[in-house]
């Protein structure tokens, strides 16, 4: 009993010592073998044993997501996967000796780390806070780590909404030079990509291409070793595209209907300008979805401004055709004829010009006949009845006098409506013919718009 009670004892003051390997003669330690192990490394130098080596660094990288796109401040904001992996020859060892230890991990801070950096990271956060190296017996040592990364991008925005931007992520050692640590690839492009697109999250952007460049850069007496991974991102332009164009192409299809509405019309006006005002008000709603910019106008500030243009050109076509069209006083020359006959000289020698045949003409015709048909008549009875009394012809030769003065200004006015019958058919036959040719160049112009703007949103994405 008391040496069964003496076992129990041992064996709990093993476990009370700590993390432990079984080795061939008994429980051993992990700790201590740990510390044996790494006795001979330092963190403080690079682990090689000439110094004249070259300590050889494999970078890979995976892409989790892409957070943001600040357009203003031209940033952008990746959640991406660092490995880096080394091989320390002061932590290589053999299993067989160290009670089968393969591996372990330890923190970072206890074996030397290349300080590599990311060139256009404006900032780098860290996820985890206490990070851990793995190393294996065959002394290579990996350090996986992620980071979600604030980089400085040059955006090209011309193309937006169907834009596709390209950002670097450059690592290299900030110190070390490239006979001290060299940067390599641990994977293709092509396998990062893969790798990436299989863990990402897809949200307002889509990964396209990655692509990798190792180089090495001089500055001044010295060079670094470089590996640049370049992110090509596409934007969804589904959003844009039903908020913002469809809208404005439906403002335009409108604004096309309206041409159906007759020139001479009261109602043209106030509907093109009501569709002018309200497509206004749609731009200063939409602007907060529209990104800033300061070198080049995207084409989609284009394609807004050019159709407001259209817009207006559309209400002052009509309300310089309703003013050239409008009656004039008869002294003046209407000025919607003198502009046809200086543009149009053959066209304005047309019967259509002509004063036609009207009711009125024929009513002072009608009228005019009865005044000669009277003035015969009271001449053939001057002639038949000179025996008669002249108190009788007088009172007929002074009705015939009033019938013959009423009806000259009958025949004055009616001379002057069918003039200015006359005008104002002419002035509405050239506002319709003004109006079709300013309709075929408005869909002419709009249609070759259109079509550029399709061709460079084309070549962008």
């Amino acid at each position: 009993m008391d040496l069964g009670f003496l076992w129990v004892l041992s064996f709990y003051w093993l476990i009370s010592r700590g993390p432990c390997v079984l080795g061939e003669k008994g429980p051993v330690d992990m700790a201590s073998l740990i510390s044996s192990i790494i006795q001979h490394s330092s963190p403080r130098l690079r682990p090689v044993r000439h110094w004249d080596t070259t300590l050889t660094v494999q970078l890979d990288l995976r892409l989790y997501s892409i957070l943001d796109v600040n357009e203003k401040e031209e940033k952008v904001s990746l959640h991406v996967l660092c490995t880096q992996r080394w091989k320390d020859e002061f932590l290589s060892w053999d299993p067989a000796e160290f009670s089968g230890l393969s591996h372990f991990t330890l923190p970072v801070s206890s074996v030397w780390t290349p300080d590599i950096i990311v060139r256009e990271a404006v900032s780098v956060g860290r996820v985890e806070a206490d990070a851990f190296v793995s190393v294996n017996s065959t002394g290579w040592v990996q350090h996986i780590e992620p980071l979600l990364l604030v980089l400085r991008c040059d955006l090209a925005m011309f193309h937006f909404p169907f834009d596709s931007q390209r950002c670097n992520l450059t690592f290299g050692p900030n110190l070390h030079t490239v006979e001290d640590v060299e940067l390599v690839p641990e994977r293709s492009a092509g396998a990062v990509l893969n790798a990436s697109r299989q863990s990402i999250r897809h949200g307002e952007w889509e990964l396209l291409s990655i692509r990798t460049y190792s180089f090495t850069e001089t500055q001044g007496s010295h060079s670094y070793s470089r590996i640049t991974f370049q992110v090509e991102m596409g934007r969804s332009s589904l959003f844009y595209v039903v908020n913002l164009i469809v809208p404005s192409g439906f403002v335009m299809l409108i604004d096309l209907a309206g041409f159906a509405i007759p020139v001479e019309s009261a109602e043209r006006i106030p509907f093109k300008v009501t569709l002018l005002l309200g497509y206004t008000v749609f731009l200063v709603l939409v602007n907060d979805l529209l990104p800033p910019f300061r070198e080049n106008t995207p084409i989609l500030g284009v394609y807004f401004v050019v159709c407001l243009a259209f817009l207006s050109l559309s209400v002052g076509e009509s309300m310089i055709l309703l003013a050239l069209g409008k009656p004039d006083i008869l002294h003046h020359v209407p000025p919607l004829p003198r502009l046809a006959t200086l543009f149009f000289p053959d066209w304005m020698k047309n019967k259509k010009w002509a004063e036609t045949q009207t009711p009125l003409d024929s009513e002072f015709r009608d009228k005019s006949r009865l005044i000669r048909d009277l003035q015969r008549a009271y001449r053939l009875g001057e002639g038949q009845g000179q025996g008669q009394g002249s108190e009788a012809r007088s009172t007929l030769a002074d009705a015939m006098q009033a019938l013959e003065a009423e009806l000259w200004e009958v025949s004055e006015e009616l001379r002057i409506l069918t003039h200015r019958g006359s005008r104002r058919r002419a002035r509405l036959q050239l506002m319709e013919t003004t109006d079709w040719l300013c309709f075929c160049v408005y869909v002419a112009m709009l249609a070759a718009f259109l079509l550029i703007l399709m061709v460079f949103w084309m070549l962008g994405h």
